[in-house]
């Protein structure tokens, strides 16, 4: 009888350490889950944040040639002032949803560290590394070196990407820096100029916004579908080097696909203001 309990509990200790087991590997299988989906989301939303900044320096240029004309008033300069503000702000807040998405995902990579800490390395992991071993073992020193050096072109292009971002981040930051400033002293001019009547009215202000928001979203999406080109294009010559993996090709498409239901997104909008705004013009 004796035997037979400690027989009893022996097998619940195990049974018990082997559930545990699958729910760390489940838990670790989510948690790789939810690093490449919040991975995909940064870097599709980092191609929309790039393709406005692309915008505003077309819709900034396009201003500055308007002020110069003969065409320009002074209502009409303050309005595409006001879209170019609205550009800056719009971009402002989508640059920081990407970095409380970037804070979100460390802390998924934090978690994932923890759990891999604890899991002890499994024997596909050690079969892989021989079989890794011995490959490397049998690769030439020519492919080798072939080899490395395609990962320091790799490792070049990417460092190239992260400068173009940092850049144009940069131009947006100095951008709204200025926008703020300018806020500022047209705050100054409001308060100055308080007691002037106001002669708008409620529909040609909804109509002004309207078409404003229009104008936004059409210079962003012109911009997203030239980065959705480029980036198609990459995909297309990624497919063709072999030395390209499938985890690398899946994951740029994925990234395309969040693109396209972004840009997807933005025309539906773009359709909705202009139905609104036929209503309201009758």
């Amino acid at each position: 009888m004796r035997t037979l309990r400690l027989l009893a509990t022996t097998i619940f200790f195990i049974t018990f350490s082997f559930i545990q087991q699958i729910s760390a590997q489940e838990d670790i299988k989510a948690l790789k889950a939810q690093i490449k989906s919040k991975e995909d989301l940064i870097s599709a939303n980092e191609e929309i944040l790039l393709s406005g900044v692309t915008a505003l320096k077309r819709v900034k240029s396009n201003l500055e040639r308007f002020k110069t004309s003969k065409k320009a008033t002074k209502e009409e300069v303050n309005r595409k002032e006001k879209v170019v503000a609205s550009m800056q702000q719009r971009l402002t807040k989508l640059n920081s949803q990407i970095d409380n998405h970037k804070k979100e995902l460390e802390v998924f990579e934090r978690k994932l560290a923890r759990k891999l800490k604890k899991e002890e390395p499994t024997t596909e992991t050690k079969v892989a590394e021989k079989a890794n071993s011995l490959y490397e073992d049998s690769t030439s020193n020519q492919q080798k070196e072939i080899l490395l050096q395609k990962e320091q072109l790799e490792a070049a292009r990417k460092k190239l990407d992260e400068e173009r971002k940092a850049r144009e981040l940069a131009y947006l930051k100095e951008q709204e820096a200025l926008r703020l400033e300018e806020e500022k002293l047209k705050q100054l001019q409001n308060q100055i100029k308080a007691k002037e009547q106001n002669i708008s009215k409620e529909k040609n202000t909804l109509i002004s916004d309207l078409e404003d928001d229009i104008s936004i979203n059409e210079e962003i999406l012109i911009s997203g579908k030239e980065g959705l080109a480029k980036m198609k294009s990459k995909l297309e010559e990624a497919k063709k080097d072999p030395a390209t993996s499938k985890d690398s090709i899946e994951r740029k498409q994925a990234i395309i696909n969040k693109i396209e239901n972004r840009l997807i997104k933005i025309e539906n909008e773009i359709d909705a203001k202009k139905q609104e705004l036929a209503k309201i013009k009758g």
